[in-house]
């Protein structure tokens, strides 16, 4: 786990984005896919923020029974667009599959 923050300094002044925020951020998105949950993301997401891009780690629990490959994708796509979305950076997603249920 990072608790890494993002800052942007503009015009009008500064713009911090914690690392427990960008936390909950990837938390959040990848649970947006059906059957998809991240369990304690304190400890199971990494979330490294670069000069031009976001690395995200996460372990997740999948789905049992489905085809984890296109899930394990849509993860991917939801989590980078979210994070691309709030900081303006390309993302990259690593998903690893922990337990199914």
């Amino acid at each position: 786990m990072s608790q890494q923050g993002l800052v942007v300094e503009g015009p009008h002044g500064r713009i911090e984005l914690t690392g427990a925020a960008l936390l909950s951020l990837v938390a959040r998105s990848a649970e947006s896919i059906a059957g998809v949950h991240v369990r304690r993301a304190r400890r199971h997401v990494r979330v490294v923020v670069g000069a031009e891009a976001v690395q995200v780690e996460l372990e997740i629990e999948g789905p049992l029974g489905e085809p984890l490959g296109p899930v394990g994708e849509a993860v991917q796509q939801s989590v980078a667009a979210a994070v691309g979305a709030v900081t303006g950076l390309r993302a990259s997603v690593d998903v690893a599959f922990e337990e199914l249920s």
